[in-house]
């Protein structure tokens, strides 16, 4: 904590008693430790988003197989840690010999999770190929191939992988003789049908990626305690190296649009790059980087090192965060037209849930700058903590994930 000490007594606002920072973090210890030990499972599973792969091609045209499927399931080796271990020796580290050693139990797994339906009849799984891996984006995956065979065509899909263990999982589901060739769905169960009519397979695409943009930034952690760090000072100026509330909200106000902005700017030329397949760069890294950014940031709340607008800040680290939101568009099996129409719209997405997000903050931040309390907790404890959690994920993404 010593490399917080040289930080200038703040005067308190408005008549109240003068406080030093070094002087009140010692109260700040008991609340920090308290807050640290309540988003602990936040912070066991803070990673990118937890997303599946789901392919499926009619088998056959002749009349006796019309109704028989091949399907081709993907999911993080991370993720399916969390339901089978496969990692007999604890290290850390996945081998294919401990993924073989429970392909039976994997099969059982995926069988029972993955269930395909037509009229109201489970498709019976069978010809269950040996498991393989896969790489997506840096991460490895399990490839899993089988033969499902149904009374009628599928219309229905009841999809119970980590459910009550990760809320935010996803699925992306391909279908190559549907015109929604693409959806992007959640955990339970989802009528699976075919349209009828030009146009509705786009405006399915839209729609879902319009949805899964809002949702993706609501639940992106991340990408919320970024956006907290650059947001919690806007209501603040530095004059002589002490912490002055803004006389106006207008002020405020300005200095948000010009931070929303500028990440907007930012992440979506990131965003498109990588979404093109422009530029491609691990997952691994990218989410790295993004949980350093976080840390510096909040860490320049505290201890200003770059003398700079929030702004560019904002910027900057939005390019990065941009490559980010991108690994869910990454390896998608759409044409270039429909790449472009999926990118937009969650763009727009992104852009939706990054609004609620500020006016749900933002406003309690104007309410509050004049008080102590937003300038002790809010402000840096909450900076603190952000720096905390985010320097925890870099060592859980960088040398354990």
């Amino acid at each position: 904590m010593r490399f917080l000490t040289g930080i200038s007594e703040s005067k308190a606002f408005r008549g109240s008693k003068t406080i030093s920072w070094h002087q009140s973090y010692r109260y700040l210890l008991a609340p920090l430790l308290i807050i640290l030990l309540a988003i602990s499972p936040t912070l066991v599973q803070a990673h990118e988003a937890s997303t599946a792969y789901l392919n499926l091609t009619t088998a056959d045209t002749d009349t006796t197989a019309k109704n028989n499927y091949n399907a081709e399931y993907e999911v993080s080796l991370r993720d399916l840690a969390l339901l089978v271990n496969i990692d007999g020796n604890g290290d850390q580290q996945v081998s294919w010999a401990e993924v073989k050693s429970q392909q039976a139990l994997i099969a059982q797994l995926i069988a029972a999770q993955v269930q395909l339906q037509s009229n109201g009849t489970e498709c019976q799984t069978t010809d269950f190929a040996p498991l393989a891996i896969n790489t997506r984006g840096g991460f490895n995956y399990l490839y899993s191939n089988f033969t499902l065979s149904c009374d009628a065509p599928i219309d229905n899909l009841d999809y119970q992988i980590l459910a009550g263990v990760d809320a935010n999982h996803r699925l992306i589901l391909t279908q190559a003789d549907s015109q929604l060739p693409l959806q992007v769905l959640s955990v339970g169960q989802t009528p699976l049908g075919t349209s009828e009519g030009a146009g509705v397979g786009w405006l399915s695409i839209a729609s879902n990626f319009l949805q899964s943009g809002v949702h993706h930034l609501l639940i992106g952690i991340d990408h919320l305690l970024f956006l907290f760090v650059l947001l919690v000072p806007a209501v603040y100026r530095r004059k002589q190296k002490q912490l002055v509330a803004v006389a106006k909200p207008k002020a405020a106000l300005i200095e948000v649009f010009w931070i929303a902005t500028s990440f907007t700017l930012a992440h979506s030329i990131t965003l498109s790059l990588a979404a093109l397949g422009l530029v491609s760069i691990p997952a691994r890294f990218i989410e790295s980087l993004i949980a350093l950014s976080i840390a510096f940031a909040a860490l320049n709340n505290l201890v200003p090192m770059l003398r700079v607008r929030a702004v560019y800040l904002a910027f900057v680290f939005g390019l990065i965060h941009g490559f980010g939101f991108a690994n869910v568009l990454v390896d998608l099996p759409l044409a270039t037209s429909e790449r472009v129409l999926a990118l937009l719209s969650f763009n727009v997405g992104i852009e939706l849930g990054q609004l609620v997000f500020i006016i749900l903050v933002f406003p309690l931040a104007l309410l509050l700058r004049h008080t102590s309390f937003y300038k002790t907790v809010i402000f840096y404890l909450g900076s603190l903590v952000s720096i905390v959690i985010a320097l925890w994920w870099f060592v859980e993404r960088a040398f354990i994930g």
